[in-house]
């Protein structure tokens, strides 16, 4: 089996055939990942509930739940193991091998024009190097050509791109971000998820804050009942011009500083006693707006 073949014929899958959840999801790369890895795509392998449970960050339940999901929808095999014995057996089942009506893009057409769904799919489409065609070259997503904005707000982003416009900014999402990640895609289109992602690329935050940064960003939309990509930008352009209203504009004079009373002289505590580990710590007792304020204020002195 080709694991790339299998990688397009699985999102396709997802595109096209079936409603697959986070967790349907997390798990079935899991296993696609694993069985790649150790050399197994054709053959049957076993591995662990409590290996899948940490890679995943499901529950048990959720585990169950997702795994004979997994096998309703005819993507893997599986058969229950014994515990302490033996661990349980699964088998990826091929997907590109069989025939299916997914739509196909022709590069001779309009954009505008809108797939049929007739269309039997042949070999992958590729560009350059045999890489596959964006998801917006797959679905039926007029491009915007009045928007000036720098931020190409397509609707065809999926939850994997947002996935991987965190990895090139960060890194693949840790096990504390990832959870967020899901629940953010649960609550917000992925369209809205990945502009946050981009707001935070373009204020140059690190890896270190780049998970309390976003998280400031969505709990924001969230208190302004902001839902589309739309509503998104506009908060984001008054945040911009608003910060800059708070800027002194004249440059021979230096910023006030605001001093601010210790928590241990407020409480009467010892210094040695609320001394923070780290600045962390710090961060993480501010507002998300404050932290917002704070992020913006340090990419500005750069």
């Amino acid at each position: 089996m080709d694991y790339f073949k299998q990688r397009r014929a699985y999102r396709n899958f997802k595109m096209y055939e079936a409603s697959v959840s986070n967790g349907q999801n997390n798990l079935y790369r899991e296993l696609l990942d694993y069985a790649n890895d150790e050399g197994k795509l054709d053959v049957q392998f076993r591995m662990k509930n409590s290996a899948l449970l940490s890679l995943t960050g499901l529950s048990e339940p959720g585990l169950d739940k997702a795994r004979n999901s997994l096998v309703q929808l005819g993507l893997i095999k599986y058969v229950r193991g014994k515990k302490n014995v033996k661990p349980p057996e699964y088998r990826i089942i091929n997907l590109y091998s069989r025939s299916a009506g997914y739509p196909t893009s022709n590069p001779t057409t309009s954009h505008k024009s809108r797939p049929t769904g007739l269309d039997k799919v042949g070999q992958p489409v590729g560009q350059g190097g045999g890489q596959p065609v964006e998801h917006k070259e797959l679905t039926s997503t007029d491009p915007d050509l009045t928007d000036t904005d720098s931020y190409d707000d397509d609707a065809g982003v999926t939850r994997e791109q947002v996935i991987n416009d965190w990895t090139n900014l960060w890194g693949f999402p840790n096990g504390i971000a990832r959870p967020e990640i899901d629940e953010w895609l649960e609550e917000f289109k992925p369209e809205v998820i990945a502009y946050a992602i981009w707001v935070a690329g373009e204020h140059q935050i690190g890896s270190n804050a780049c998970l309390k940064y976003v998280r400031a960003i969505v709990a924001g939309w969230k208190k302004r009942n902001i839902t589309t990509l739309e509503q998104a930008k506009k908060a984001a352009a008054n945040h911009d011009d608003r910060m800059k209203s708070e800027r002194k504009p004249s440059g021979y004079s230096k910023p006030r500083r605001k001093e601010v009373t210790p928590k241990w002289m407020q409480n009467g505590a010892s210094q040695a006693d609320s001394k923070p580990n780290s600045s962390d710590n710090q961060q993480d007792d501010m507002s998300d707006d404050d932290f917002l304020a704070l992020m913006n204020s340090q990419e500005e002195a750069k």
